[in-house]
């Protein structure tokens, strides 16, 4: 499944999936100020950025769902279908063994840079709306992270995704990798937004 509309480099923050403080300062790195979380409920995605000397940083993308928080839950844990719901090339599970998934995904790419693939092993943790990720395999030589879900009420809920990704690319600067990602990670959650949508 091609992209017609993205960069690689859109594509490879859509990928975080499978596996995922800027503009508005926050206390800590995970938590949102009063403001942020206004902005959220509204349906705004924040971004944050981790506050660290090393070049490649941690994201956090905070977003608000009108669904029951069993139902996002069950989307970001498709792993099966995260190629229609992220608009993937392809994605499969390879190893199931209870709570612990191992999970591949890839997506085309233009020339000279070549398709690009991950497979990470994540640990779900269904009672707890949660479940962690890192990179076992694969052409990106780097992707950990995690998505903790948090109800607002019988039908709201948010999602805090946190990920850091190094897609492998020798000639992209990592100054310039950090702020696309920034600008690029809401749309995990407008991905899921859509596909909420579009399946109710």
């Amino acid at each position: 499944m091609r992209l017609p509309h993205f960069s690689f480099l859109a594509r490879c923050c859509l990928l975080l999936l499978v596996f995922g403080k800027t503009a508005s300062a926050a206390p800590a790195f995970d938590s949102l100020t009063p403001e942020e979380e206004i902005r959220v409920a509204q349906g705004e995605a924040i971004v944050h950025v981790e506050k660290t000397n090393l070049p490649l940083k941690h994201f956090l993308v905070v977003g608000q769902f009108n669904a029951p928080i069993r139902q996002v839950y069950r989307i970001f844990t498709d792993f099966e279908h995260y190629a229609e719901i992220f608009k993937l090339k392809d994605s499969r599970v390879v190893k199931r063994n209870g709570d612990t998934v191992q999970v591949r995904a890839s997506m085309l790419t233009t020339w000279p840079i070549g398709d690009k693939w991950v497979t990470n092993e994540t640990y779900l943790s269904p009672e707890d709306y949660f479940f962690s990720f890192h990179r076992i395999e694969g052409n990106i030589p780097q992707y950990d992270g995690s998505v903790k879900l948090i109800p607002k009420g019988p039908n709201a809920c948010q999602v805090f995704y946190v990920a850091q990704v190094d897609p492998g690319i020798p000639f992209l600067p990592v100054w310039l990798l950090n702020q696309f990602q920034a600008s690029m990670l809401p749309n995990t959650i407008r991905n899921v937004r859509d596909y909420l949508e579009s399946h109710r």
